[in-house]
């Protein structure tokens, strides 16, 4: 972290703020590859400007912490942590795909032109996401233990080179050339309960009535959930099935 007397409500406040206002260029139509890459890029920026927003470490140090009496703190993480999760409910997992920085960063490691590797079961992805997540779980809540630590996220954004936690999620961030999202599919606990609303939410990436059932989006879906029948736990709104469709068949839209 560069800015280190930056509070980290700074941070909040710009997900908050960003949340709307990408909220309304999805729901308006008005969403490029221009707004895409610049939200891409600024909160990675912020992730190593200021370490924010960054809310499975928020999550995870919630889990772990054991306030004695009213702790302003904690009711403050707790706070932060059930609006995302509410406005997931309502808007899609946007804060996963475009204001945490240990996505974004992932999202744009992706981008090059390489040979992609694909989870095809998407069972065995969410097995392997909620047993991870079980044991965030209990070793929070029972020991205290704050396993994100040992991915290195904090010291990768850092950039403390010299401590091999570091290494750690540069590594996941390589994998993320090939495999999309490994951090976010797989690991984090924080993402883990953002898939359930998700799957729930009231708006999505969804097919119109101009549809012909080309395939093309799923095809391209890297987290196959552009499936008619998709929960969309895992749609990050990346785009990549709406840049396909031949018919403009895709919109971010509430339900019926």
């Amino acid at each position: 972290m560069i800015l280190e007397n930056v509070p980290e409500l700074f941070g909040m406040g710009y997900a908050l703020i960003s949340l709307f206002v990408l909220f309304f260029l999805f729901k308006s139509q008005r969403f490029n590859k221009t707004f895409r890459y610049l939200f891409l890029i600024v909160t990675t920026g912020f992730g190593f400007l200021i370490f924010a927003p960054v809310l499975p470490i928020k999550f995870q140090n919630l889990l772990a912490m054991k306030p004695k009496g009213i702790n302003p703190q904690y009711l403050i993480l707790i706070l932060g942590v059930l609006v995302f999760l509410g406005l997931t409910f309502y808007f899609g997992r946007i804060f996963c795909g475009y204001l945490c920085p240990f996505g974004t960063i992932q999202e744009l490691a992706y981008l090059p032109p390489t040979r992609k590797f694909e989870i095809s079961s998407k069972k065995v992805l969410i097995g392997l996401h909620l047993v991870v997540f079980l044991v965030f779980l209990g070793s929070g809540i029972f020991f205290s233990k704050p396993l994100l630590g040992y991915f290195g996220l904090q010291e990768f954004f850092y950039l403390r080179v010299s401590s091999i936690f570091f290494y750690v999620f540069l590594g996941v961030s390589l994998i993320s050339i090939f495999v999309y999202r490994p951090f976010c599919q797989g690991i984090c606990p924080y993402g883990a309960l953002l898939s359930l609303t998700s799957a729930k939410s009231l708006y999505k990436l969804r097919r119109n009535d101009k549809c012909i059932d080309c395939g093309l989006c799923e095809e391209a879906c890297p987290t196959n959930e552009a499936g008619r029948g998709d929960a969309k736990m895992d749609c990050y709104h990346c785009g990549r099935c709406v840049d396909v469709c031949p018919e403009d068949a895709i919109e971010y839209s509430r339900s019926n």
